[in-house]
């Protein structure tokens, strides 16, 4: 028997987004709307199995309403099982404010949350096939919770066996300091899984699936940050009959961070960031903008009014914009209106100009400036 497995996690539902004033309740909203459209995408493809492999809240006190909708978009798959694993970020056990308890009366009938290490049989759901979850019990770990698996003798009779996780992996994820459970594909090969579902690390793994690729992470279906400039991921995995792994990512975010270094030396450099930013692909985009290169002073002035205008275009524009390598090109007109002729900062910058030397004019320019304040 087949199974089709739709996968995703670090939904990261109540993040507040306190740094994005102005559009902080959309990106709020953008959270649920990827949910929302991870649970149509998984019925839209028939998926058998819908899993969440930690961090869908983003902590263990998110408001009760938000709570109750998660699960009431989650209760909407229309395959036969869902399951959603707690997270560093929202663990079990959470404190006097079990969040979880509250989230299983809303899922319904055919979700579990795998807050136990055990093995969940799922044949009374007709799936050939088990699940061993390692939930997270706290925030932070310097070792995985992955011992109980890797002992574990396997049950022959059952077809699909599929490990779930959440941390860090070796040589993947940013764990410098070895805190966010970490584990290697050594350890997770060792454990006999036909396939392991992780989440944690906010980008794809592997970002291009081969034929003996059994470790995966979906990204975070929607991005949060200007380090996560994707359009939002999750997996549909397709185990065949001899637990051969299917691969394909798809596309699950509304909102785009993007980070772009732009070089502007012309007025036709300008006219075209402004026309690429007014597209309407990019009006649902928060833009953290780099500008370098040398404009005249006319065009370095008319930075300020391009930029007003891309703030009306895009959903947000991260401000202030980092203009530390542009820089005003030094004309021969403007040396003769600030210095005296002959005077040895006259000299000096003219020469400059006349060798086309537009770095050391620039820095000269700005020296020159400083000792006359």
């Amino acid at each position: 028997m087949s199974l089709r497995i739709f996968h995703t996690a670090d939904v990261h539902l109540g993040m507040k987004f306190s740094s994005y004033p102005g559009v902080r309740q959309e990106l709020v909203e953008a959270r649920f709307v990827a949910l929302e459209r991870c649970v149509t995408l998984a019925n839209e493809n028939e998926c058998d199995l819908f899993v969440i492999a930690g961090d869908l809240f983003d902590r263990i006190s998110v408001f009760e309403k938000d709570i109750i909708r998660a699960a009431k978009i989650v209760s909407e798959f229309q395959g036969a099982f869902a399951c959603t694993l707690p997270g560093n970020h929202d663990h079990h056990p959470s404190g006097s404010r079990n969040i979880w308890e509250l989230f299983s009366q809303h899922a319904g009938d055919r979700h579990k949350v795998l807050t136990e290490q055990a093995v969940y049989p799922l044949a009374g759901y007709d799936l050939d096939a088990n699940l061993y979850p390692a939930p997270c019990s706290g925030k932070h770990s310097d070792h995985h919770v992955l011992g109980w698996i890797c002992g574990l003798k396997r049950d022959t009779g059952v077809r699909h066996h599929i490990g779930i996780a959440h941390g860090s992996l070796e040589g993947f994820s940013p764990d410098f300091d070895k805190k966010y459970y970490p584990v290697s594909e050594k350890v997770l090969r060792s454990c006999g899984m036909d396939l392991w579902l992780l989440g944690h690390t906010h980008t794809r793994y592997p970002e291009k699936p081969g034929a003996h690729d059994t470790i995966f992470f979906p990204g975070t279906p929607q991005p949060d940050g200007f380090d996560c400039t994707h359009t939002g991921h999750a997996w549909i995995l397709h185990l065949d009959d001899e637990n051969k792994i299917h691969a394909e990512s798809l596309s699950t975010g509304s909102i785009r961070f993007i980070h772009d270094e732009v070089t502007l030396n012309t007025p036709a450099d300008m006219e075209s960031l402004l026309k690429r930013y007014s597209a309407d692909e990019y009006g649902r985009t928060l833009l953290k903008l780099t500008l370098g290169g040398v404009l005249s002073r006319e065009d370095y002035a008319s930075i300020s009014p391009l930029l007003e205008e891309m703030k009306k275009r895009l959903f947000f524009l991260h401000e202030p914009v980092d203009m530390s390598n542009l820089t005003e090109k030094i004309a021969k007109k403007e040396i003769d209106e600030e210095f005296t002729e002959g005077s040895f900062p006259h000299m000096l910058l003219t020469a400059l100009v006349k060798e086309e030397d537009t770095l050391a004019l620039q820095l000269a320019y700005e020296l020159i400036k400083e000792a006359r304040r």
